[in-house]
């Protein structure tokens, strides 16, 4: 690693990771859209106020207004450019070509995760810039994957999370045209 020619930079890994987390946003959506519906059964039913204990206070809920269905199909198609890109730069690493400028290659590699940042931050967190994974806002310090969308889906701010998923999206695009900048550098 000491004396390779470029940064060992591998992207795949990565790729499958953010899969992964937009897959989980996805299924976080549809879990709370079952919950709230159930919920909300529930309430206008009676039924929780009929299992109610009588000896202790108990305020039935408000219903919830109903999950709707957002729109993940820009995230889902970063995705496809990302692994593509990833897959396109792990062909050119593997590749025994020497490119031409190792140091300028190198360089663009270590600035790829820059493009993973917004120069305005999180919501409300302005000092945290990186749009894959970051501390929660009510957690503390456990993270958070994609927390612009993570978080904006757990506060049921449906109009910020269309923004974000969007955003988010662009982010990723990014990353991925720095890939391709690479891969190019590497294979000329």
């Amino acid at each position: 690693l000491a004396e390779a020619e470029t940064l060992q930079f591998e992207f795949t890994n990565f790729a499958e990771t953010v899969a992964r987390y937009v897959d989980e946003v996805e299924k976080l959506t549809k879990t709370m859209r079952e919950e709230t519906k159930a919920m909300n059964g529930a309430i206008s039913s009676g039924i929780l106020k009929a299992v109610q204990d009588p000896r202790k206070t108990y305020v039935v809920p408000e219903p919830k207004d109903e999950v709707p269905f957002l729109n993940f199909a820009p995230l889902q198609n970063a995705l496809v450019k990302l692994e593509t890109a990833a897959k396109q730069y792990d062909k050119a690493r593997k590749s025994p070509k020497t490119a031409p400028n190792p140091a300028l290659l190198s360089d663009v590699l270590y600035k790829t995760e820059r493009a993973l940042t917004s120069e305005n931050g999180l919501p409300g967190r302005n000092w945290f810039r990186h749009q894959i994974y970051a501390p929660g806002f009510y957690t503390g310090y456990g993270v958070k994957t994609l927390p612009s969308v993570r978080e904006a889906i757990e506060q049921r701010d449906w109009k910020l999370a269309t923004e974000k998923i969007k955003f988010v999206a662009e982010i990723i695009e990014g990353f991925a045209e720095e890939i391709e900048n690479a891969s190019e550098m590497k294979s000329r």
